[in-house]
């Protein structure tokens, strides 16, 4: 009798094992079954992730094309500037890859030179055009075109950089100019480049209150301002790359 309780026990306990190990393989499969669903499920929201940047992206680059399309549209209407903002980019990035700045920074810039003048979109035009000196009310609202353009721009999120370039290219080394005020390496670099690249275009072109200046006479415009109103190292770089034959038709 003893033997048989024995034996019932180990059978009793062989089948409670059995039960047990049926039960762990049953939540095995079921977790192979959930983490093969959550991997799908991965997969899918990484599909989805791609998906929503590529759209993210084609819409950026539609609205920074628009707003090309807007500065374009700025200057077809003045004579006087009509092609101003597409000599400043050429120029800016020639001059951004001659001092070290990568292709990617010399692009960033040169985007900032095709937007820098973006936000006079909202100045009268009796003050853009007039031939004779501006008041003080209308510096004021002239010397506000940089903040309103990098209003303009600040949407595109990869472009936060080349907003600070809008901004800030008025800016002067001695601290004299606008919107901040900035001072010598303060001024981000992008807007110094940019300063000089819009400081001889604009002399270089016809404007409404004076005719152009010849290349040499602009080259000693931007060399005397150099220290005070032009950043010094970008000057030189400046004047080195136009002694070197730099390839802008305007030079």
């Amino acid at each position: 009798m003893a033997g048989e309780v024995e034996v019932a026990q180990v059978l009793l306990y062989a089948r409670d094992l059995k039960a047990q190990y049926d039960a762990t393989r049953a939540r095995e499969q079921d977790l192979r079954l959930a983490h093969g669903r959550l991997q799908a499920a991965h997969r899918q929201s990484l599909r989805y992730a791609d998906d929503l940047k590529g759209t993210h992206d084609r819409l950026q680059r539609a609205f920074f094309q628009s707003l090309l399309g807007l500065a374009n549209a700025l200057e077809a209407k003045d004579p006087y500037t009509r092609g101003h903002s597409e000599r400043v980019a050429r120029l800016a990035e020639q001059l951004a890859l001659r001092i070290g700045c990568s292709r990617s920074e010399a692009r960033i810039i040169a985007q900032a030179g095709l937007l820098h003048d973006l936000g006079k979109i909202g100045m009268p035009e009796a003050v853009l055009r007039k031939a004779g000196p501006l008041t003080e009310e209308e510096w004021r609202l002239m010397r506000e075109h940089p903040v309103v353009g990098a209003q303009i721009v600040a949407p595109l999120e990869f472009f936060s950089e080349g907003a600070r370039i809008v901004r800030h290219h008025h800016e002067r080394s001695d601290g004299s100019g606008y919107p901040a005020g900035l001072s010598g390496e303060a001024i981000p670099l992008g807007a110094r480049i940019v300063a000089v690249a819009d400081v001889y275009d604009a002399l270089t072109s016809d404007r409404p209150y004076r005719g152009s200046l010849g290349r040499a006479a602009a080259l000693d415009h931007i060399e005397e301002a150099a220290g005070h109103l032009l950043d010094p190292e970008i000057v030189s770089a400046f004047l080195r790359l136009v002694s070197d034959g730099c390839p802008d038709p305007r030079l």
